[in-house]
Parts: C-alpha cells; structure tokens; sequence
C-alpha cells in the first residue's frame, strides 16, 4: 500500500512539472475578450482596424517556459514569412522593454489580464504561447487580406482615371 501511495505522489508530481499552467486569450485593443474560434468574425464585424497592423510586437521572459514554446513558434513563423517582421522584446533585466509592454498593455485598456507571453498584432493581442501558436498565422492572414483588397479597388481608380484622362 505505501509503495502505490508512493508511486501515486510520484506520477503526481512529475505531471505537475510537465503540464503548463496558463491562460490564453484573445483582446481586442478596447479590452475585449475574444474567444479564438470566434476570431475572424469578430474581425470581420469591426470596424476602424488599424491598417497598419506589422511589425508584430512579441514580449516574452527568457526564463519563462511558455514563452519558449512561443519563441519557437514565431522563429519558425518568421521563416515562413519573411515579409513580416517580428520584433522580439525580452523582457527579463530590461526596463526599457518592460516599459514598451506596459505602453502597449495601456493601449489595450488592460494591465492585469495581458502578460507574457503576448503578441501584438494590429488591434489584437494573443496572450499565452497557445493562442499565439493557434491565431498568428490566422490573424496576419487577415491583415494581409484586408490591406490587399483596400489597395486593388485604389489601384483601380488610379488607373482608371489615367486612362480616362481625369
């Protein structure tokens, strides 16, 4: 009996140090909170985006697990698609970063729920390695889209008005 209870207390303990306590979520810049699945219809159902959504901004703790998950993540997302620029701010032993993240929490209305690992994209930031290896691609996806379909119908005029001589 004390060998099971033993055995017990160490499968117990052992999980502990492998399962990653976290949350993860998903706010809009008015400090919404945004279910992932529900995401790009949320996006598609507001208005006044921030056009101009890169570089992604990227706030983690070197000594923090979840926010290696999270690096890894974006170093290979950034691989993937080298015309968007993340900028990676650590914010261990640096005051200069960690005053970055708390202008852009204040940004977000939120100083309590927002905390690394974060992403910043455009309107939206994802908090917890999980969500940003689950919505980054998603999110900038759409940004992409949302700039490419505002400059055809732009480009379009422009070229119309060439040719018609306006």
């Amino acid at each position: 009996m004390v060998v099971q209870k033993l055995l017990i207390y160490s499968l117990l303990t052992v999980a502990i140090f492998f399962i990653q306590v976290g949350s993860a979520s998903v706010f809009l810049q008015d400090s919404t909170e945004i279910p992932g699945d529900q995401l790009l219809a949320t996006m598609n159902n507001t208005t006044n985006l921030s056009s101009s959504p890169f570089p992604i901004q990227f706030f983690y703790n070197t000594h923090c697990g979840s926010c290696q998950e999270a690096v890894e993540f974006l170093n290979g997302f950034a691989v993937k698609n080298p015309d968007i620029t993340v900028l990676y701010h650590d914010l261990y032993n640096s005051s200069a970063n960690s005053s970055m993240f708390t202008e852009y929490k204040t940004k977000f209305n939120d100083n309590v729920n927002i905390h690394y690992p974060a992403v910043f994209i455009g309107d939206v930031v994802l908090v917890g390695s999980f969500d940003i290896a689950s919505y980054t691609e998603t999110l900038t996806t759409w940004y992409q889209e949302k700039r490419n379909t505002q400059t055809i119908p732009g480009f379009l005029s422009w070229i119309t008005r060439l040719f018609s001589g306006k």
